[in-house]
Formats: C-alpha cells, structure tokens, sequence
C-alpha cells in the first residue's frame, strides 16, 4: 500500500511510519527540513518536502498515495487543514485516517477518580474546549459520503516509550525542580489510561490495512492514577509529595496541561482494536518505565 503520513517526523507518527515500513508498506512522509528527510531515510521513509502550511506539497503526497494519516500536532490549525484535505479527496476513493486523542473523553474531576470508562463506540459529552475536535472526528468518519474510500479515527491516550516519557511523568519532576515538591491535584486519583509508542505504531498499521469506514479505534495498555505518578518521583528524589488546587496547578503547568492533563480523568477501553484485529499491547507498565526516566534525568541533570 502506498501511505502519506503529515506528521510523520514526529514521536506518533514516526512510530506509525516505523510500523507501516516494517509491514512491507510503501511510506512517505511530509518533512519540513534536511534533517527530517534524513531522519525519514533513516527508517526507510520516503520524503516529500514541505510543511502542513504547504498545501501544494500536501496535495502532490495526497495524489501518490491510496492512504493518507494526518498524526500532525497543529493545534487550531488542524481543523482547516483536515477539512481541507476531506475537499482535496473528495471522489478519490482514498483512505483518510485522523489521529485524534481520549483527550475528547476528559472529565474534569481535579484529581478525583471517575469510574466512567470509554469503548470506542461509547457516547460521550466533550467538554465545551474540546468540542470541535469532536467534531472535525465526525467530519473525517463521514467523509466517504463525499466520494472518499474510507475515513476513520485514530484516538491514542497518554502516549510514552521507554526514552520518551509522558508529561504526566516529566511534568510532576518539573514541579520538584519548581517548588521543592511532588505535586498532584487534589486527591491525585484521576487518570489517563496510557499506551507505548510502539503499540500505538502497530495500531495505526492495522488500521491503515483493515480499518473499517467511519470507525474509531483506541489503543490502551493500562492507566496509572496521578498519585501513584507523585509517588514513583517522590521515591526517587526524596521530595515529599503535596496536593495542590486547580488554581496552583494552572500557576505551576499552564491552563492547557493543568485543564486537559493533570485535572482530569481520561479513560479509555480498545475493545473494537483488539476484537478486529488481534490486537494487543506489549509494553504494559508505564509507572516502571517512568521511574527508569527519571533516573536517567536525574544523573544527567540532578535536582
């Protein structure tokens, strides 16, 4: 199969072209520079020149391609761009996949726990930030009404590796380094269900070879409280942990990590991934991972 990823450079996508490589597929990806063309070579991935602002150069990929993965971190951007690409592959019969995130599914509980889980045909009520991504989600689903072969999303929930670790992980150091000590919200007992990049790279491989139209799929591994996260780093650098409001979490993280990252539950099943396609995730342990992370920051930067 031939696939154009945009995005492909990044820790998803580059995960996701990896995946695909390794299947046999044809794989090339959009790059912005020499080094992301190197990086792509590196892997075995084609490249194509430009950036997502580069509708030219994305509508040359999108012509070579019987697939296209959108895994791109654009922010507001994303919804034009998408919407975009649905018009440019309107009547092709192409495969579109959108690479959205359980970020959708977040309940803002400040620190408390939630015992709502979603499957990915689970409904849900986003909250009012979230909801045109809600929405552009339902656009690409839809998009083989406009003459596209199929059109499918993609939701990932926290995503890490074992040498790239969740904010949820790093962000809870950075608070040591700020304040001295283990922050968490509230009681710390929400949490984001979680995924390896890895697995996350063989999802979207599945999906670009046998994913259905107008599908969501999810990919999870496990889920971690945010406490047991404060905990691991208080183990081991010795700060002692402390709960914080919402307040002191947006003056410690931002608006954006304490709103949709640190206050929040995000849970989320993949039993629509595992039943279709035989899936299911090799590396399990994030808090593990994370504790390894850490200790390697530490010797290269200590507290």
């Amino acid at each position: 199969m031939k696939i154009f990823l945009i995005g492909g450079t990044g820790f998803i996508g580059g995960h996701a072209a990896r995946a695909m490589v390794a299947a046999g597929h044809d794989v090339t990806s959009l790059a912005r520079s020499a080094a992301a063309e190197a990086k792509l070579a590196s892997w075995g991935v084609a490249s194509l020149r430009g950036d997502a602002e580069d509708r030219e150069a994305i509508a040359r990929g999108i012509a070579g391609a019987e697939t296209v993965v959108f895994v791109a971190a654009l922010g507001d951007a994303e919804t034009v761009l998408v919407d975009w690409m649905i018009d440019a592959m309107a009547g092709s019969g192409k495969t579109l996949i959108f690479c959205s995130g359980t970020g959708v599914l977040g309940e803002r509980t400040a620190g408390e726990w939630s015992e709502n889980t979603f499957a990915e045909w689970d409904e849900f009520v986003p909250s009012r930030a979230l909801d045109s991504r809600v929405q552009l989600e339902k656009r690409v689903r839809a998009a083989s009404a406009r003459g596209l072969g199929r059109g499918i999303v993609v939701r990932p929930p926290a995503v890490w590796s074992h040498d790239n670790p969740h904010m949820l992980v790093t962000g809870v150091l950075d608070a040591v380094r700020e304040t001295g000590t283990v922050c968490h919200i509230g009681a710390g007992l929400n949490m984001y269900s979680h995924i390896h990049a890895e697995d996350l790279g063989e999802v979207f491989r599945h999906v670009a070879e046998s994913g259905k139209d107008g599908a969501v799929y999810h990919a999870v591994a496990g889920e971690v409280p945010n406490r047991w996260i404060a905990e691991m780093v208080s183990r081991v650098t010795g700060a002692p942990t402390r709960s914080i409001t919402m307040d002191e979490g947006i003056a410690l993280w931002g608006k954006f990590a304490a709103l949709i990252v640190f206050g929040v539950s995000s849970r989320s099943r993949s039993p629509r991934t595992r039943q279709e396609f035989g899936w299911a995730p090799r590396h399990t342990d994030m808090l593990a991972a994370g504790e390894a992370s850490i200790r390697g920051i530490l010797a290269e930067r200590p507290l």
